[in-house]
């Protein structure tokens, strides 16, 4: 059952090349192939580095405590600004700080 029916107009030959494309996802199962990571999805190639946001929500639902510190933190010491940052460690290092900011790390 589909929640979101999308709808679109597309040339001849642009329709035929996206009616494959999901008659291929839908006969291999690819969309429940892509959320267990299966990075053959894609290419094959380095795609099982970068699959980890498929996971996301159940991590920092996990991590829930973390979020609800930083909310405390937050509150008694009566922040009137927040920077806030997404940041994949494995490829682009620790958070930085905009200057005159505090970053905390909730990993």
């Amino acid at each position: 059952m589909s929640l979101n029916k999308l709808t679109y107009k597309l040339p001849a030959n642009l329709a035929s090349a996206v009616n494959a494309a999901l008659a291929d996802w839908k006969s291999n199962n690819k969309v429940a192939r892509l959320w267990a990571k299966d990075a053959a999805v894609w290419t094959g190639a380095d795609e099982a580095n970068w699959l980890g946001w498929l996971s996301i929500v159940d991590e920092q639902l996990a991590n829930a405590h973390a979020f609800k510190e930083l909310a405390a933190e937050v509150k008694k010491r009566k922040f009137k600004q927040a920077q806030v940052q997404a940041c994949d460690s494995t490829r682009h290092g620790r958070l930085q700080p905009l200057p005159g900011s505090h970053a905390h790390d909730v990993r």
